[in-house]
């Protein structure tokens, strides 16, 4: 069985992200045959028009092309006033201008937030932006109340472990199962 590339994309750029933390416990969950790499947004300006206009910025053709090396996509993301945060919706955006390298990519989110709802809302309307693009959308996770499940700025909890754990081969799967297409 060949390595299955899996793209992250964090839509936080705080230095104590909690979501940050979910992907770097995604990449050590991982199950055989599964890379995820976590790619940086920190340097990718905000969508305008004139700006691709003027010509690709670096930052989304480096974008571009890792999504085009990968098999899959795993944003995770905060959800602020009941859906995307500007950098979460950013790399959307980018990826949805041409190359479209994402196109046929499957997809999905993980939301990590403070609150019981485990990011209902953002994830709603994750499904319904999605479902509009060029891609498979796969179900999202919702990992809410993080205060129970960090430790240290790290996920430690082994229950939310467990359910990330299920989540990325679950999604693993879809991913090959979409390949073999």
């Amino acid at each position: 069985m060949t390595q299955l590339s899996l793209l992250a994309i964090v839509g936080s750029l705080r230095s104590g992200s909690v979501n940050a933390a979910t992907a770097r416990a995604a990449v050590a969950a991982a199950p055989d045959g599964v890379a995820i790499v976590i790619h940086d947004v920190h340097d990718l300006p905000m969508y305008h028009g004139d700006e691709e206009d003027a010509g690709p910025p670096s930052a989304m053709l480096a974008l571009h092309e890792a999504v085009a090396e990968s098999d899959g996509i795993i944003f995770f993301s905060p959800e602020y006033n009941g859906s995307f945060p500007a950098v979460t919706k950013n790399a959307i955006d980018w990826l949805s201008r041409p190359p479209t390298s994402w196109e046929g990519t499957s997809v999905t989110l993980v939301a990590t937030t403070p609150g019981p709802r485990a990011g209902l809302s953002l994830r709603e309307h994750f499904m319904f932006v999605m479902s509009r693009q060029p891609i498979r959308v796969f179900e999202t996770l919702g990992l809410g109340s993080y205060d129970e499940r960090i430790s240290d700025g790290e996920i430690t909890d082994a229950d939310t472990i467990a359910e990330l754990t299920d989540f990325i081969e679950r999604f693993a799967r879809s991913c090959r199962s979409d390949s073999d297409r």
